[in-house]
Parts: C-alpha cells; structure tokens; sequence
C-alpha cells in the first residue's frame, strides 16, 4: 500500500482524534470523535461554549493527531494533520455529514433531526486540511514519515 492508501486505511479504523488549539499563545487539545470525506475533510460534534470551540472562533488554525498503534519495541504508527477548521452553517451539509456521524457511532435518527435543525447545544465543525502527515514505523521502518497535501 501507498502511504496515501495507508493514511485512508488508518482514517477508516480509528474514531478518536486529539485536537490542538491555541489562544493568545496558550495550547489546548481535547479529544473528539471524527468521521471524514472523500476530499479528506474531518468532522466532529462539540459544543460552542467548550474551550476547543471558542478557541476555533478566534483561530481557524488546527493541528490534529491520530495514534494509530504502538508498543513496547517503542514503534509508533500515527497521523497528524494541519488545517483551517469551522463551524458548519448550511443545513443541506449539516444533515448529510449528521447522517454519516451518526451510522457511525450509533446515533438515533432524532439526533440527526436535533442537530440539523439547531435543536441541540451541538454543532458539526468541520477541519480542511492543507497538510497531512503520516509517522509509521511498522509500514515503513527505514522511512517512517511521508507528507502530503490532500489524500
């Protein structure tokens, strides 16, 4: 497989993504469930009013990272990610990305009617990224990082 193949593959199988954020110089991650597109593009539900949120409103710049596996050989497979994230505003884009979030992590048809019509505290954020990294020791030990800028 190619490293894009493998980043696509790793993307599939993992759910939980650590996200980094930053005010006034001050980092924060948090972790959240994700699914993503064909484009590449990472999706996930939160709450305005949490620190990763409001630190989005101020600063659309994000990092992401995805540990994929490790072990006691000290190998680490993993993906980081920079880009430009978002509140999703369009109802048409919020209910095709809720549909997909909740087959995926088993939501109810109501919450997907919930958060599409504004009638739950969550909102779908959206991350374009412009740079992906892959680190992966197992796959390709004598060159573990492979950079790209779409998958």
């Amino acid at each position: 497989m190619s490293p894009k193949q493998i980043i696509n593959k790793y993307l599939h199988e993992q759910h939980v993504m650590q996200l980094a954020t930053a005010r006034n110089n001050q980092p924060w991650c948090a972790s959240v469930y994700y699914i993503y597109d064909d484009t590449g593009n990472l999706y996930w539900a939160s709450i305005p009013s949490r620190r990763h949120s409001q630190e989005i409103t101020d600063n659309e710049r994000i990092a992401v990272a995805i540990a994929v596996k490790s072990d006691t050989d000290q190998k680490v497979a993993g993906i980081q990610i920079e880009g430009m994230a978002e509140i999703m505003d369009s109802p048409q884009e919020i209910r095709l990305i809720a549909k997909k979030y909740a087959s995926r992590f088993h939501r109810t048809d109501q919450w997907v009617e919930d958060i599409s019509s504004g009638k739950t505290e969550h909102c779908l954020y959206v991350l374009h990224p412009n740079k992906y990294i892959l680190f992966d020791e197992y796959t390709f030990p004598a060159d573990p990082i492979h950079e790209f800028s779409s998958v």
